[in-house]
């Protein structure tokens, strides 16, 4: 391999951010990763949750290759990990073999052009001839690094979607975010607690949703006292789709017993369909919530829960590189060139969709990519194999056609999701 000069610095340390890095380390580039938190942070905050999909979906010929060369044993191809299994056997093994590479507990405050405003030169080439400054912030204070290339990977999980009608905050939401989960609780396990015997309202109809539901419903057939009240947007009957000859039993499985509850719901289950969070109130230690018809008309209704969980999206956050040259889809938030490529996802199986093309990566700011989840802005049907073929599309136009060969060790049958399909981040 020849000597190379330029310096990739990697924003986030999950699962693509770990195979970006590798293919990296790879190549010859001088690499950092900045992560504001622990290694795949989110993949650990849902270790609680098992991945519809098997070990075979869900790691790559460079990561199992790292796992051989650590003397670590490779998982089980047709075994469906958890969240924790995924984060400590496959991910937390590949970051430990990066070393110094990886910076964590390092926030990225914003990334810019040294010596260019973000309205300097708009569109140019030019652009990419200056160094990329990245403002960071850690336990030692604030400091700067340069970079020549910068890759987004840092997800969207961390920055949840807000629970109010039309996407904006609810009436008194700001102030009562302490009684709300916006990512998944572990309802069955360590945060049993919070819900057992109380009444807790579900906002959401995705498979995030409907992974906290089965397990509120479980636990009120254990602690009769708990209720469950869920409400969603969306009006009429089987609310999640069920595909035919779903390669991922338990993804249908779920489906079913979510259409089920919605038509036939248990004594315990309230659900309340076509309205959208107005106002929330505390009154004596509880939350009156007050939802407003989705489409106008109709009566106003109002309950009193003790918690809520809000499973409403999530959104990626723009701010740390409000002063690059990024064209953004004005719905989705992702940057517009991937945007315009990708079907819409209703009702859609988001294992059948294919990687629109390595020029989608392709920004205006030169040399900056936004790959993973956050490529995807605010859509939901992101999945770990098209943030692979990303990394892998990066590369090959760093590289020209090299690193394009870097096949995965799914090849082409690779069809997966992670336990986003479950519930946590779609990866």
């Amino acid at each position: 391999m020849t000597e190379r000069k330029q310096s990739i610095a990697i924003l986030g340390a999950g699962p693509i951010g770990l195979e970006a890095a590798l293919h990296a380390r790879m190549l010859g580039y001088d690499v950092t990763v900045l992560e504001r938190e622990g290694v795949a942070e989110n993949v650990r905050r849902w270790g609680f949750v098992r991945l519809f999909s098997p070990w075979s979906m869900n790691v790559s010929t460079l990561g199992l290759e790292t796992l051989r060369s650590l003397g670590r044993p490779e998982p089980r191809a047709d075994v469906c990990p958890t969240g924790r299994e995924f984060h400590d056997e496959y991910l937390h093994p590949i970051a430990a073999s990066l070393g110094d590479r990886i910076r964590t507990h390092t926030l990225v405050r914003g990334v810019a052009r040294s010596s260019l405003l973000k309205g300097d030169n708009p569109g140019d080439r030019s652009r990419g001839r200056a160094p990329f400054r990245i403002l960071l912030e850690d336990a030692t204070g604030v400091s700067d690094m340069a970079a020549d290339i910068v890759i987004d990977a840092t997800g969207v999980y961390g920055n949840p979607s807000c629970l109010g009608d039309g996407g904006i905050p609810a009436l008194g939401e700001t102030t009562l975010r302490g009684f709300i989960d916006y990512q998944l609780p572990d309802v069955l396990g360590v945060d049993r607690l919070r819900f057992e015997g109380r009444a807790t309202l579900l906002v959401g109809a995705g498979l995030s949703a409907l992974t906290t539901l089965s397990s509120l419903v479980h636990l009120a057939r254990q602690a009769p006292s708990t209720r469950v009240i869920w409400a969603r947007r969306t009006t009429g009957p089987d609310p999640f789709p069920i595909y035919s000859e779903d390669p991922l039993p338990e993804r249908a499985r779920l489906a079913v017993e979510g259409n089920q509850l919605a038509a036939k719901p248990p004594p315990s289950l309230q659900v309340i369909s076509g309205v959208t969070v107005g106002r929330l109130t505390p009154i004596q230690g509880k939350i009156r919530v007050e939802f407003r018809p989705v489409e106008g008309g109709g009566i106003a209704r109002a309950i009193e829960v003790d918690r809520i969980v809000a499973q409403v999206g999530f959104r990626p956050d723009l701010e740390v590189f409000r002063e690059l040259q990024v064209h953004q889809c004005y719905a989705t938030e992702g940057p517009m060139a991937l945007a315009a490529a990708l079907p819409g996802a209703s009702g859609r199986d988001c294992l059948k969709q294919k990687s629109p093309g390595v020029e989608t990566l392709r920004n205006p700011e030169p040399g900056f990519f936004v790959v993973g989840q956050k490529s995807y802005g605010r859509r939901n049907d992101f999945l770990l194999r098209v943030g692979r073929e990303q990394v892998r599309g990066v590369f090959g136009l760093l590289e020209g056609s090299f690193a394009a060969k870097i096949h995965d060790t799914s090849g082409a049958t690779l069809e997966g999701v992670t336990a986003s399909a479950r519930g946590g981040p779609r990866a």
